[in-house]
């Protein structure tokens, strides 16, 4: 019937012609948008501007510091930084001393003997001085064990370029690899173990009987028990023993001795600087 279906069709005309119109109103709403959007962008540019104006009134950066005040803070740090750098030259020149001073004092009639291959070490391969130190401390454990002084002697210089060797084979800090040799010619098992190394007491009484020594080692004195752990460790050391020689021209190796190197400039400055402080700390503890 197409007189009542074109009635019903002009029905749902007149119901969507609202909807027509309110859709309408959207689609001017969205036109509208972009100029808003443009006016809110222009106002909150303008709103920098003057907030930016405002930080300046107000100081430096903004935090209501004056111009003056930043340089004296500025110059305050510096200052402090200065100061931080010249106490760790001082630092490392007293360390110096002190390490001497354990040096010679350990190695007695010695001392003499002994800074001498210290500094032909130095100038061989660029090892820094400090050498000394660990020289002394294996000389303290071994002579303390009642160890004869020749023997201490001669197994506190070896401990000391095997510890340097140590560092370069395994590529670990000098300062560890002396630890360890140190905890080990003590006594110590763990520390060394964990490079390969066997110092048990099964192992040193096979040391002993290598060496034509039929004692138990259960009831050797100390000063026995450590020359013993001294054979252990050189013996087990065939691949390690000048390894810091054969490859000192390796980067790790250059920058072991670089870093000793810096150390000993930072030493040399100190020096230069510790006559003026025995001048002026005088009137510093006065005041």
């Amino acid at each position: 019937d197409l007189g009542k279906f074109a009635v019903q069709m002009n029905q749902v005309a007149d119901a969507m012609r609202p909807l027509a119109t309110e859709m309408q109103k959207v689609s001017s709403g969205f036109s509208a948008f972009p100029i808003r959007i443009q006016k809110i962008i222009q106002s909150n540019t303008g709103l920098a501007a003057s907030n930016n104006k405002a930080a300046k009134s107000f100081g430096v950066l903004g935090t209501g510091i004056s111009s003056a005040q930043a340089k004296f803070g500025i110059y305050s740090v510096v200052f402090r930084q200065i100061a931080r750098t010249a106490s760790d030259w001082v630092k490392e020149s007293n360390d110096y001393v002190e390490n001497l001073n354990l040096f010679t004092v350990a190695m007695g009639d010695a001392a003499e003997s002994a800074l001498e291959y210290a500094e032909a070490v130095k100038e061989a391969v660029g090892i820094d001085p400090e050498w000394i130190r660990n020289q002394g401390v294996f000389k303290q454990i071994t002579g303390g064990f009642g160890v004869m002084e020749e023997k201490a002697n001669l197994m506190s210089k070896n401990l000391t370029q095997l510890g340097y060797d140590i560092s370069s084979f395994y590529n670990i800090s000098i300062e560890e690899a002396m630890e360890k040799l140190q905890s080990g010619i003590a006594g110590e098992i763990e520390p060394l173990r964990r490079l390969g190394y066997a110092i048990d007491v099964a192992t040193l009484q096979e040391v002993a009987y290598a060496h034509g020594i039929e004692q138990s080692v259960n009831t050797m004195n100390q000063a026995q028990k450590s020359q013993l752990r001294y054979l252990a460790i050189m013996e087990q050391s065939g691949n390690v023993m000048g390894d810091m020689a054969r490859t000192v021209q390796t980067p790790a190796n250059a920058l072991r001795i670089l870093n000793q190197q810096i150390t000993q400039l930072t030493r040399a400055l100190g020096n230069l600087l510790i006559p003026f402080l025995q001048q002026i700390i005088p009137y510093v503890q006065a005041f």
